[in-house]
């Protein structure tokens, strides 16, 4: 339910919906909050998929000119995502943060914004617009994510009841993905994909679709209250904001008041990094997520030119992804019984085989009877999706107990903080490998104009989307194998939060409890 209140004398009434942590979440808040993730990662598939393909075909822009875009427009949108954590975090200091809630006020601002994206759908306007409208697109992206990454940890204290709010998002954001890329191979199957007709149809209409889904988001989720989430103090004032409104101050002082603040946030953000369970996770994160956008980005382009298939053929060999979305729930129940470190080395080599199986159908081309080739490249494919998608899970279920291991250290649910860093550098490591990648292919004398490549140019592409990929998961196995992170020790760590606050010690915490949490946040405990 919603509950308005008033908190004391001078607060303002609460508009958001918030109740325990330890309420109950039934199917219907988890499909709630899945819904949401049909903007956070369809909007990935369908950039990823095919916009620089449009630009590039139907919007006057070369490979290189296109990429650069995206790129750019990722940094920009990174460091507007180190804003969006720590502002989301610290929200419940100013009246409205109290008002409409500190992740509800940002997933209400969104819709609305996502229905600019339209314009990046529309051939003919300037390069310019395309530009600041991706920006924008990439900007708002980073907004929801701040603050919808953090719901599972608003919602939920138990470490099944998170998994199965990251498992059921991720089952809907699997679906949705892949239908995007039915509904995309279809329209283009029908209208064809030399005409930008059948991209307009769906693209427009999808991007509808993900302002609905937002919303439904908005009404079907909560977070804690200022008090649960370490704001009490400011639960009944006016807080920092009103605080300021009354008072006179000079420009030089309002200067070292904002140089201050931004200190302040580069110090929070600089203590995220201190947690060592963080940083591992940020590694894996960051090298596979950005290993997917290299292959994403490239993908369609490999099936056209090294496979000589068509876009659409390649846009629904990327939707027999689907098989995988039904495996999400198995995944969760599996983290919960063996953690997510051995399902990450299973992930992991897995994916290599599925690589090496798709460079050998694109050596095999021509070489073996084309209905046979087309049998054991699907199957390669399809084994290499299977075999990617718990490396793919795995971040998200995990993100959500970091902050459990921090809490220990700050004695503050800083959830947002780490949303905020994770996705600035999600945004710089995405946006300059869209860079090197429009780099590499104009250098190889790739142009997605042309209906036929130079043989270096294949060759540069698929070495390029095979062997970034390969090396990511290398150094991915080196990392997973002092992560440590599962039930039993995020248990762990919650209950000395919950020891600390009634009043406990730090210096009377057990051997084998301080060992683990020395592990986890890398540094020393109770000593």
């Amino acid at each position: 339910m919603i509950r308005t209140r008033r908190r004391g004398g001078q607060g303002s009434k609460t508009r958001f919906r918030h109740h325990s942590r330890h309420d109950r979440i039934t199917l219907g808040n988890a499909i709630g909050y899945g819904v949401g993730d049909i903007f956070g990662g369809g909007q990935l598939t369908l950039i990823g998929t095919y916009l620089v393909l449009f630009w590039t075909r139907f919007c006057g822009m070369s490979i290189s000119s296109a990429q650069s875009v995206v790129g750019l427009s990722a940094i920009i949108s990174g460091v507007a995502a180190l804003s969006f954590g720590i502002l989301g975090d610290n929200l419940y200091r100013f009246s409205f943060g109290r008002r409409y809630g500190r992740r509800h006020f940002f997933l209400m601002l969104v819709p609305p914004l996502i229905l600019v994206g339209i314009l990046l759908w529309i051939p003919g306007l300037p390069f310019a617009l395309y530009f600041l409208v991706y920006v924008l697109w990439v900007t708002v992206a980073q907004l929801f994510a701040s603050a919808y990454n953090t719901l599972p940890g608003e919602m939920a204290y138990g470490f099944d009841d998170r998994t199965r709010l990251s498992t059921i998002r991720l089952l809907i954001s699997g679906a949705s993905g892949t239908l995007i890329l039915l509904i995309g191979g279809g329209t283009l199957s029908i209208f064809g994909e030399h005409r930008p007709t059948g991209y307009m149809m769906f693209t427009i209409a999808i991007t509808v679709c993900f302002a609905v889904a937002v919303l439904i988001c908005w009404k079907s989720t909560w977070e804690m209250s200022p008090e649960e989430a370490g704001f009490g103090q400011y639960a009944g004032s006016e807080g920092f904001a009103g605080r300021q409104r009354s008072e006179r101050l000079s420009i030089r002082a309002e200067i070292k008041l904002w140089w201050h603040r931004l200190i302040v946030m580069f110090r929070e953000y600089a203590s995220t990094l201190r947690i060592a369970i963080f940083r591992r996770h940020l590694a894996l994160y960051l090298l596979m997520l950005t290993a997917g956008d290299v292959f994403g980005q490239t993908f369609v382009f490999f099936v056209i030119y090294d496979w000589n298939k068509s876009a659409a053929f390649a846009s629904l060999l990327l939707s027999s992804g689907i098989i995988t979305v039904p495996l999400n729930p198995l995944f969760g129940a599996t983290m919960i019984k063996v953690g997510p470190k051995r399902m990450y080395q299973a992930s992991f080599a897995a994916s290599l085989v599925g690589l090496a199986w798709i460079f050998a159908a694109w050596r095999l081309v021509g070489v073996i009877a084309e209905p046979w080739w087309t049998v054991f490249a699907v199957a390669g494919a399809l084994f290499f999706f299977i075999a990617k998608a718990p490396s793919g899970y795995l971040p998200w279920a995990v993100f959500p107990f970091i902050a459990d291991v921090d809490q220990v250290v700050s004695g503050k649910y800083r959830a947002s903080t780490f949303t905020g860093i994770q996705a600035g550098l999600r945004q710089l490591t995405s946006g300059l490998s869209s860079i090197v990648v429009g780099a590499i292919l104009g250098f190889v004398g790739f142009d997605s104009s042309r209906r036929v490549q130079a043989s270096f140019a294949c060759n540069g592409l698929g070495a390029l989307m095979i062997g970034w990929y390969a090396l990511s998961i290398v150094i991915c196995i080196i990392v997973v194998r002092r992560f440590d992170l599962d039930k039993r020790t995020d248990g762990i760590a919650l209950a000395e939060s919950a020891r600390i606050a009634a009043g406990g010690e730090a210096n009377d915490v057990e051997p084998s409890v301080r060992a683990t949490l020395e592990d986890l946040t890398g540094q020393p405990y109770g000593r």
